[in-house]
């Protein structure tokens, strides 16, 4: 509804034109009404009409002064004069002044509608105009923030000034803080744009309401949909405890009265403009430790830990027991190690960059087994998988563990399925390795089952399972068959065979080969004579 101000000295005429027309249907209402020019002027600025019915005729301030003062102190306002015939001339020289239109009495409410009809026209023209005028300033403002706390800052303090003026952004040079604030879960929680958008709208205005006073301090949003917070100060000591309570209090406030959580994440102080990119950078890198400091807290960037604890914890002991565990399909196992290391980072202060390396690396061991096994990452977790992407979206050390367990499950039971023909290729490599290589002493399980990638107790259920037989016992079938057949040649001396067939000492193999067939190599020589 546009508001109408009816101004005439008659109190018949006003009467009469505010009860002719059925003002609401024609998308108006009469807000006020004045006796004179003198009274109107003091009514404008209490009910702020947006078009004025102005009588030319009037006493102490005519309509034709009262409409000059109009358009010069409120242009918005739409002035259509009302006029006799005397005065016709008179009220069209007005039209220069800047009045909309005007209407001649005696008129009927047909004259009057259409009247209106254009002035509305009008004024919904001049709200669009305003509307995209305000958004097309607010999107450059935008932009402008955004260009002041980006990587690739490159404007000089006489541009940055120049902006700062033209969209009447009140932050003098002097020395700055930029905090970040995230919903969490944000994108997890809601699905609905609108939705997602109304609560970083609400959580921004409770944030201002809490910093108010604070001359220098300006709310935007980053391009990735941030609040951010920048506010300057006049020194140092000023700065250093300045909004850290204002921003706990939202975090307490967002949880009590939404049902959310928010994470706030302050950055270093900033000198002079051209250092604003850096707070911000340093804003980012405090709220993504909040993986390690937990959601739902104020995160400084000068309290950050520095130190990485024990770099040594997730061992290589820890991946060898997490691999052997794999390869014997044993889920407890595993998820007792991974609850160990997250449980580590979980009650230490360490950095978030330490935590990512850490997961990366279990996630390097999961997929490495994955391939061992003979399966597909790809088919598993499909063409857009991306592990340190996905790392980095989580926002606590519960969130990681779970997709971190949910990972190494998946791996495992795909595994399983295809445990009984890949432990038959295990069997089938390990015998090919053994018979390409009994000749050498030096030979064992470990040796074997390092060659085809199995934990070596693993590899003696292969052989039991597959062969019926322990691994020692079919290195051991290999070589007496293959002394049997040496034998059988003939002339050939005893330490040779031995030494052809892995035995480094003679009589052990004599020992052996009794042991075996039931005689001694010199009774099976004699025999086959």
């Amino acid at each position: 509804m546009f508001k109408v101000m009816i101004v005439d000295d008659e109190p018949i005429f006003r009467h009469y034109i505010r009860s002719k027309l059925n003002w609401n249907a024609l998308g108006f209402i009469v807000c006020c009404e004045a006796k004179h020019g003198v009274e109107a002027l003091e009514m404008v600025h209490q009910h702020r009409p947006d078009v004025a019915l102005v009588d030319i005729n009037m006493p102490f301030m005519d309509g034709l002064e009262l409409a000059e003062k109009l358009t010069a102190a409120f242009p918005e306002i739409v002035v259509v004069l009302v006029t006799g015939h005397n005065e016709f001339e008179y009220a069209r020289k007005s039209i220069r002044i800047g009045v909309a239109d005007y209407l001649l009495k005696p008129f009927n409410e047909e004259e009057i509608t259409v009247t209106l009809q254009k002035v509305k026209s009008s004024l919904q023209q001049a709200q669009e105009e305003r509307t995209v005028s305000r958004s097309h300033s607010a999107i450059l403002r935008e932009g402008f923030l955004n260009r002041l706390i980006s990587q690739e800052f490159n404007m000089n303090v006489d541009d940055i000034e120049k902006s700062l003026e033209r969209f009447r952004i009140p932050i003098p040079p002097r020395r700055f803080r930029v905090a970040v604030v995230e919903i969490d879960g944000l994108y997890q929680r809601w699905s609905d744009p609108k939705e997602i958008g109304l609560w970083k709208h609400t959580v921004a205005n409770l944030l201002k309401d809490l910093l108010q006073g604070a001359g220098g301090h300006i709310l935007f949003h980053d391009a990735e949909g941030r609040t951010v917070s920048l506010t300057a100060f006049e020194d140092v000591a000023d700065m250093r405890d300045f909004g850290v309570e204002a921003y706990r209090r939202l975090c307490q406030m967002v949880e009590r009265h939404f049902k959310f959580t928010a994470t706030i994440g302050i950055g270093s102080e900033a000198d002079g403009y051209e250092k604003i990119h850096v707070s911000y950078r340093d804003a980012l890198t405090a709220i993504r430790n909040k993986i390690t400091a937990g959601q739902r807290n104020v995160i400084r960037f000068d309290l950050l830990p520095t130190g990485q604890n024990s770099l040594d914890y997730v061992s290589a002991e820890i991946h060898e027991s997490l691999i052997v565990h794999l390869r014997l399909r044993d889920w407890d196992g595993i998820e007792k190690l991974i609850g160990q290391v997250f449980h580590y980072m979980e009650g230490n202060e360490i950095s978030v960059d330490y935590a990512y390396t850490v997961m990366m690396g279990l996630v390097s061991l999961c997929l490495s087994f994955a391939i061992e096994s003979g399966l597909s990452v790809m088919e598993l977790f499909g063409p857009d998988f991306s592990p340190y992407q996905a790392i980095q979206s989580m926002e606590s050390i519960e969130q990681s563990r779970i997709w971190m367990l949910e990972l190494y499950r998946t791996v495992l039971e795909s595994a399983k399925k295809g445990r009984l023909s890949k432990s038959k290729n295990w069997f089938e490599a390990a015998k090919e390795f053994i018979d390409s290589n009994f000749q050498d002493p030096e030979l064992t399980v470990e040796r074997v089952a390092g060659e085809v990638f199995v934990d070596p107790s693993y590899l003696r259920k292969i052989f039991r399972k597959e062969g019926s037989v322990s691994v020692s016992d079919y290195i051991t079938r290999i070589r007496m068959q293959r002394a049997k057949a040496l034998l059988g040649v003939g002339n050939v001396k005893l330490a040779d065979i031995a030494e052809k067939i892995g035995y480094s000492d003679a009589n052990y193999f004599s020992k052996s080969f009794k042991k075996y067939f039931g005689m001694t190599p010199s009774e099976y020589e004699s025999r086959k004579k």
